[in-house]
């Protein structure tokens, strides 16, 4: 009866050291480790250029516009100096409401979301969500866990396309979607705008969701949209004065331009 006790223990011994052996050999972190900002700027200009070649990827270039994004580029600077990244944003000639992030500091903005919006601070709670997004390494990290660093790193052209076109369908889980959003308002209240400003956008598209991108991730359903509304309305008014920058009616500009492309 011991002999049987003690080569169960020895059994038992075995198959935790073998556990103890599988898991540090197989598995995969969570998170995978971050590369620098340098090179996820690198890689996220290289991106970038790959996603301008896709067949049926069209931008929108008008120097009106152009001057309001790249003053929204710079005010953006001034007003957050702690972001790791620069940002500039893209125009995409689609009626379909969406908008994504590329890791880098890279928006991409099509013609159907800005029609959309009602207001400034509309169009910057959905930037400051995206940015939210690359802020927090959202998206390369992303890209990590489903290509691996050494494809990213590639100078694959095949590569570079399938990887752009896998911006258009990324999704995050609920903890992502959540900082996100927590960016966004933080990201309003620091520009002396209404931070929940997003709690009413996302309402809208839950109410009028014809012609909104089925990737248009900030629609995500995890966590759910009414879940994500009532943490974004627990957020207080600004206290900081509004911006200068923001006293004009730049989305109304911008819309009269797009009608005139």
């Amino acid at each position: 009866m011991r002999k049987v006790f003690i080569e169960l223990i020895i059994l038992i011994a075995a198959g935790v050291l073998l556990w103890i052996i599988f898991s540090k050999t197989v598995s995969i972190p969570e998170k995978p480790a971050l590369i620098s900002v340098e090179k996820e700027i690198e890689i996220g200009k290289r991106i970038k250029e790959d996603l301008l070649q896709l067949n049926g990827f069209t931008t929108i270039s008008n120097r009106k516009i152009d001057s309001i994004f790249k003053n929204l580029s710079d005010t953006l600077e001034l007003y957050l100096p702690d972001n790791q990244f620069k940002y500039n944003f893209i125009i995409v000639d689609s009626d379909i409401i969406n908008a994504f992030a590329i890791p880098g500091g890279y928006i991409a903005i099509t013609k159907g979301l800005i029609n959309y919006c009602n207001t400034n601070d509309e169009l910057l709670a959905v930037i400051g969500h995206e940015i939210g997004h690359i802020e927090n390494r959202h998206v390369i990290n992303r890209l990590i866990r489903d290509l691996g660093i050494s494809l990213l790193l590639s100078n694959d052209k095949y590569v570079g396309s399938e990887v752009a076109k896998m911006l258009f369908t990324q999704s995050f889980n609920r903890k992502q979607e959540e900082l996100a959003d927590s960016y966004s308002c933080t990201f309003l209240e620091r520009l002396g705008l209404e931070p929940r400003t997003l709690a009413s956008f996302l309402r809208r598209l839950m109410e009028q969701d014809e012609n909104i991108s089925d990737n248009f991730e900030i629609v995500s359903s995890h966590p759910s949209m009414t879940k994500r509304i009532r943490m974004i309305l627990n957020y207080k008014e600004s206290k900081i004065k509004n911006s200068k920058h923001f006293n004009f009616n730049f989305l109304k500009i911008i819309k009269q331009e797009l009608n005139n492309v």
